[in-house]
């Protein structure tokens, strides 16, 4: 009776342990951590780990960085025309942002720059930032505001419906220096070693359709 007990538990396990060699989704539900990864990876296994997993395993705990947000409130000003500046100033250095808006000509941009001012000094009395230059513009988009109807006067006696537009600007600063944009690696830029190590994008005489 114990025997065929025992044997019915094996074949049991045995059954899940296939169902998990099938699914390779159920076997990453068995490790926890993220720096054991439960599939293969072969860009893994030829890079290595990347420097964030490398020092997470030191266990050196990165200081928590301080993040401002700042906000101008109906601006007079389409929403669409701001955006189109706001999106030229992200992700770059305060510095650089600054120097930007500066040489832009247009409207938009004198009002972003003192928005971006104010930020700067807010960060440095509220959160008490001593480097003012070390901070990068983590958000900066325009939302839309009030917007007023007005009568526009035509000829003979007819009217049409003029909008004033009003929008607000949102801009959200973070200590540390600014990620660096991906940039595509062309063929042509890639070394030697790149190449080799590249994946083939076509594999000839395949009868793959894709």
């Amino acid at each position: 009776m114990a025997a065929s007990r025992v044997e019915g538990l094996l074949r049991v396990v045995q059954f899940q342990l296939r169902n998990l060699s099938l699914r390779p989704l159920l076997c990453s539900k068995l490790h926890t951590s993220a720096l054991q990864p439960a599939t293969f990876s072969v860009t893994r296994a030829i890079w290595g780990k990347t420097p964030a997993e490398i020092e997470e395993e030191k266990g050196i705990p990165e200081p928590p960085r301080e993040t401002i947000y700042h906000v101008r409130r109906e601006i007079k000003g389409s929403p669409t025309k701001f955006n189109a500046v706001a999106k030229q100033i992200r992700g770059l250095q305060i510095e650089e942002a600054i120097k930007q808006m500066t040489f832009s000509p247009k409207r938009p941009a004198e009002i972003i720059k003192q928005v971006i001012l104010e930020a700067q000094d807010k960060a440095q009395k509220e959160h008490d930032i001593e480097d003012k230059m070390h901070l990068w513009v983590a958000q900066s988009y325009a939302s839309k505001g009030p917007y007023i109807k007005r009568m526009r006067y035509h000829a003979r006696g007819r009217y049409g419906v003029m909008h004033i537009k009003y929008c607000h600007y949102f801009v959200v600063l973070k200590e540390g220096i600014a990620r660096p944009r991906n940039k595509k690696r062309r063929r042509r830029h890639m070394s030697e070693l790149e190449l080799v190590q590249r994946h083939p994008r076509h594999i000839r005489n395949s009868l793959s359709w894709w």
